[in-house]
Formats: structure tokens, sequence, C-alpha cells
């Protein structure tokens, strides 16, 4: 009796860890096809500034100098909440939000414009390019 106990517990426990491992790849491949879907989304840009990069990683940004803002800039050229971006279908749009020194997109002051890639956003004194992410080097 003792025995058919134990072949049983160790069964259930092979059941749990096969349950375990399923459930393993599962979250896996979804998190991969998520993760495509997004940069499909987001056409898998970031905005750079020398030495720094700022991976756009959600769908609306607000960019300032406020502590509370996605994108923290911390230049006094830069108001608290200087621009929002957006993205759509692939499409990044960047907007105004009120800010003091304006927004320009390729030097030329915007309330609204979509982006496309290597355009510049000039915020305050600070000019961000956008581009697409480059994979780093492992």
């Amino acid at each position: 009796m003792d025995s058919i106990k134990l072949i049983l517990c160790a069964g259930a426990a092979a059941a749990l860890d096969i349950c375990a491992l399923v459930m393993l790849i599962t979250t896996y491949r979804e998190r991969r096809a998520a993760t495509k879907r997004w940069r499909k989304i987001t056409a898998d840009m970031e905005l750079i500034e020398p030495g720094i990069t700022h991976p756009l990683e959600c769908d609306e940004i607000i960019i300032g100098r406020h502590a509370s803002a996605d994108i923290r800039i911390p230049d006094l050229s830069v108001s608290r909440y200087h621009a929002l971006l957006t993205v759509a279908n692939g499409s990044w749009t960047i907007t105004d939000l009120g800010s003091k020194s304006g927004v320009f997109v390729n030097d030329k002051k915007v309330k609204s414009a979509k982006l496309r890639e290597n355009d510049i956003i000039k915020l305050g004194s600070r000019r961000l390019t956008l581009r697409k992410r480059r994979e780093k080097n492992v």
C-alpha cells in the first residue's frame, strides 16, 4: 500500500513539473509575440541626444524637466511638461504642451507634427534625434 502511495506521489510531482514547463514555454512564446507586436506598433524607435538614449517604450510619453516626466530633461530651457509623444500604427507624433520656448522639428516650429526617422526635435536648447533602435553589441 505504501509503495502505491509513493508511486502516485511521484506521478503527481512529475505531472506538476510538466505543467510548470508547459506554462514557462507558453509564457516565453507570448512574451516574444508581444514584443514583436509592440515593435511593429512603435516602429522600434528611440530618441537620442549626445551620450543619452531614450527608448520609446509606451504609447504616450511626456517630455519635460519635471521629475514625473517620462523622459526627463534637466535643463532650465525645457518646460516642466514640454511635449507629448504619441504613437499610432507605427507613426510617432509630437505635440507642444504649451511650452515657453516651443517645439521645433527640423528647425520648423510646430504645435503638432508627425515624425519620421532622423527628424531632429529641438526642445529649449536640447536637440534630440528620432531614429530606429539599434541593437546593442553584447
